[in-house]
Order: C-alpha cells, then structure tokens, then sequence
C-alpha cells in the first residue's frame, strides 16, 4: 500500500462568526417584525389612554345622580359638584351640565396627543330616563372604549 498519493488532512479552519449574509437575513426579519408591530402598539397605546379618558369622568355619574336625588338648583352645575377635579391625567378639563328634566353631560376635553390629536372629547350624556351614553368626537372610532363606538 502507497500511502505517499493520499494527501494529509489538513485540519479545517473553524468558521469565527456570521456572514454578511446570514446578518443581513436577521435584520430583514426584524425589520419586518417592527413594520407590524408599532403600528399595532401605537394602536393599543391609543386604546389605553382613552379608556383612562372615560374613567376619569365615569366617576361624575353618581355625583349627577346624586343631584338629581338630592333636588339641588341645577342651573350652575360644575364639575367639582359632581365630583370631579379641574382636570386629570388623561382629560385637560371637565364640564358638566345638568337640566331640570335630567338631561346631562359630563364631559373630558382630551388633551393633545399624537394617536388621536388634539382638541377631542369624551362625553358621557343622560337621557331623561337616566340612560347614560358615551360619545366622543375622535376621528378613528375603532381606538375607543367599546361602550362609546356606538356601531349599532
């Protein structure tokens, strides 16, 4: 047997990390991951802060009701008598407003924001059946608390 036509192996060289390849393949893919995702989170975001919206002034309810309870002069209604502060972390400023046959609003000027702009409002309304609604001017209705989309 002739060894001497068989090359020695020659031991290989260990690959010392990733190709340029390989590298920019993670990249596309996390790319397209934030393509999806941030819209998604501002959405959410969104969705978040409004529902903080209508907690802040869903509070106002029982003070209204209160009044109407209680028989109070309901011609200067403001909302530190319905239990509301001047203002809070999501609504800039309340009003509230109260007539004799009980029709009521309580409303939550939003304050300026990048998602859904600014100068909107929440506003939760009574009819004269102490129904409440929630309605709201802001122009993408699918970011609002479910009880204000008002689909139907």
């Amino acid at each position: 047997m002739n060894t001497s036509s068989i090359p020695a192996r020659t031991p290989r060289s260990r690959q010392q990390g990733f190709s340029l390849i390989e590298l920019m393949v993670v990249v596309a893919i996390i790319s397209i991951l934030a393509a999806i995702a941030l819209p998604q989170y501002q959405k959410f975001s969104a969705k978040a802060k409004l529902g903080a919206a209508l907690a802040e002034v869903t509070p106002g309810k029982v003070g209204m009701e209160a009044l109407l309870a209680e028989g109070a002069d309901l011609s200067t209604v403001d909302p530190s008598m319905v239990g509301l502060p001047t203002a809070g972390s999501r609504c800039a400023s309340f009003e509230a407003s109260l007539a004799a046959d009980g029709i009521g609003s309580l409303v939550c000027n939003l304050k300026p924001d990048q998602a859904f702009g600014g100068g909107s409002a929440l506003s939760l309304e009574r009819s004269t059946d102490g129904i409440w609604t929630c309605t709201s001017d802001v122009a993408d209705k699918n970011v609002l608390p479910e009880v204000c989309r008002n689909d139907a």
